[in-house]
Formats: C-alpha cells, structure tokens, sequence
C-alpha cells in the first residue's frame, strides 16, 4: 500500500490545493492520500475563518481520501514544531509512505543543499546564525543567511525564506528515512499574494470575502457550496472575533504570569502588556509591538498562546501528538484506516468523549474559543467537540 500524507491548513481549501492532491497522488502512485490539517489554529497566528469539520469535507470532495487534526499545540506553533509535529503525526500512522508537499518553483533546487546546511548546524553555521540575530534579524532570516553562508549556493537564503521553502525545509529535517520526500512546485498566486485569479492563495480568498467579494471567493474555490453554505449561516471565525477577550487576558495579566507563555522570550512580555493599555484591535496590538526582530506572524501566535494558554511547560511536556483524531474519511478508504489500525503507534480516535489527553483537551478549549468567535450567535455554545462526528463521503 502506497499511502501520500500532507500537512495543511486549508484556510480556506481552494483550487491550488485541489491541484496539489492530485499532482501528489500521481507522483507517488498512492493507493490513499491522508491530511494531518490544522484544526482551530493555524500556523501563521490566529484562528481559522471556517471549522475544521467543513475545511474537511472540502478536502475530501477533492481527492483527498483521510483527513486527520493537527493538534492545536502543534499546528499554531512556530514552523520547526509546526512540521515537526505533521511529519510525527503521519509517520505514527505506521503506513505513510510518501510525504508531499508544496513549494515555490525557483526554490525547489536549493532544497537539499539548504537543508543539509540546516541539519549538519557545524560550528561555522551557528556562529553565522549568532551573528546574524545579533544584528536584529528575525529567525527565519538569520538561519536562511548562515545556511546560504556555510553551502556557498548564491541565493540560496532568498530562495528558502518564501513561506513554502521555509516549511518544506522543516518537512525534510523532520522526516525518518522511511518517508519519501515528494516536493511539488507551487503553481498560481504566491502565498501572501491578495489577488484573485484561476490559482488563488488563501489569503486571496480570505481578502475577498473580508472586502464583501463573496461571488469573486467562491470563483477560486473547488468546492463554492460548501463555502457559501458556510458564510450564509455565519459559521466563520473572524480575524478580530477575540479582541476583547485577548485584550482582557493581558490586561490582567503580570509580567511574571506572561512570561510563561511559550514563545514568550527576551522580554516580550513587557512590550505586550504595555500594547495592550491602549490597543483596541488585535492588529494594532501586534503593530505597537513589532519590530525588526519580531515578525508579525511570530507576534501573532504569541496571542493566540496567551488566548489557549499555553506555556512553556506545557509545550515541552507535549512536543508530538499522542493520538490520531480522524476528521473526516471517505468510505473507500476503509483499507486504509484497517491498515491505520493495525499498524499505528498512537491511538485513532474517532469520538472526542471516548478519549482523554492533555492535547485533545487544549483542542477542545481552541474550539470552544472558536465558537466564542463565531459569527451567529447561535453557533456560540461550547462543546461543538462532543458533539461533532467525523465527516463520512
């Protein structure tokens, strides 16, 4: 049995994404394509706009034959932990074979050069890397220019700092031998790219819904019904629908009590509880505390560790995913999860209320507070969790 996994977020599913699973499947030849997805919180800070249950279904209507949830710990996490904690996710399925994933074009040859500097971290990469966050550069920056430095590849540090690069870097330094790396090439709009057009970006989708350009979203979208059926009874997660609720958190927060938080280091607990005295929104909240060193995306997570509470103690306690939750399948696929059952090294877990673990709890909380943020009022009770089925096609 061939079986591809992709790691994802399908926020939203949209036709770029379509195209991935079906270019993945043929370049491996797979029997099965299974997606470890981001539940509630997504790797770039934040929440999704949709449920995972409906970014499921809009997976499965489009190829894909198993789709699982990255744990909240792991999918809102910075990027190493973020694909660190797909690749686990997969490889304890005992059946993945094959690991896809996306990438900018002009990036694909520096790659292996890239991550081979990456993953050797000889002394002459570190003291780059030292000197390079020295002068103030962010991480991701810093690291791309020591490992352009230590393999002599010209460009190589802007080649690999594209948001695709960046994470198909992760995915390499994290999967075991016995995975195949299938790098595909991006195809349409660049990731931050807003414009709409036959191969939108999410963030073009999402900019055109935000703007009130529903007919121009559901024409980049593969499966438009179930997003506008989304959007119409108002079952979507706003990027400012926790304003309030982040802000209190800080608010009445001491520094002692932030500094917990993971990802909060060097201090930023100051610069966050000083923002908030007189932020009113989410963004101007993470812009009064940005700066050269501290990416917005970074800043971003940081408010949604501080939402979940999420400290430093718990992250080291819980660095992979202890279970399997199953969001959505498709029947034919019933081999497959057999052959899931037979071999995995963590439990496949179909209903949240029959299973207990400090991971799935956190989930439960990131969907709950994605309720709280619901746009119907109605949809805003908790326990959506317990009360939700996997996805049957």
């Amino acid at each position: 049995m061939r079986v591809c996994g992709i790691i994802c977020e399908y926020n939203p599913f949209h036709r770029g994404h379509a195209l991935h699973i079906a270019r993945a499947r043929a370049l491996c030849a797979a029997d099965y394509v299974v997606c470890a997805m981001s539940g509630c919180a997504v790797q770039r800070g934040g929440f999704a706009r949709h449920d995972k249950w409906t970014r499921a279904r809009m997976a499965l209507s489009c190829g894909a034959d198993l789709v699982l949830e990255l744990p909240a710990r792991l999918s809102g996490a910075p990027a190493p932990e973020f694909a660190a904690g797909g690749v686990g996710l997969l490889a304890a399925l005992g059946v993945v074979t094959h690991l896809s994933f996306g990438c900018e074009r002009e990036s694909l040859p520096h790659l292996m050069d890239a991550a081979k500097a990456l993953h050797e971290e000889t002394p002459d990469f570190k003291r780059a890397l030292r000197a390079h966050l020295d002068a103030g550069l962010p991480y991701p920056r810093a690291r791309a220019l020591a490992a352009q430095a230590c393999s002599g590849v010209e460009n190589l540090a802007e080649a690999v700092a594209r948001p695709n690069a960046a994470l198909a870097l992760e995915y390499l330094r994290a999967l075991p031998p016995e995975m195949a790396p299938v790098p595909a090439a991006r195809e349409g709009c660049d990731y931050h790219d807003a414009a709409l057009g036959a191969l939108a970006s999410a963030t073009a989708v999402r900019a055109a819904i935000a703007r009130g350009d529903l007919s121009g979203a559901l024409d980049a979208v593969p499966c438009p019904d179930l997003l506008r059926e989304a959007e119409a009874r108002g079952d979507v997660h706003e990027e400012e629908a926790l304003t309030q609720a982040l802000l209190y958190r800080l608010r009445t927060a001491d520094a002692a009590e932030l500094a917990q938080i993971a990802g909060m280091e060097e201090g930023l607990e100051h610069r966050f509880l000083a923002a908030a005295r007189t932020a009113a929104t989410r963004d101007a909240l993470i812009l009064a505390v940005k700066s050269k060193r501290y990416t917005y995306a970074r800043l971003s997570r940081l408010c949604t560790n501080v939402l979940l509470h999420v400290t430093r103690s718990f992250a080291v306690a819980h660095p992979a995913p202890t279970y399997a939750r199953i969001l959505g399948f498709r029947r034919e696929a019933q081999p497959l999860l057999h052959a899931v059952r037979a071999n995995s090294r963590i439990p496949l877990v179909a209903k949240a209320a029959d299973f207990s673990d400090p991971l799935l709890a956190l989930d439960v909380r990131a969907q709950d507070l994605w309720s709280l943020g619901c746009a119907n009022p109605v949809l805003r009770a908790s326990g959506r969790d317990y009360r939700t089925s996997p996805v049957i096609l």
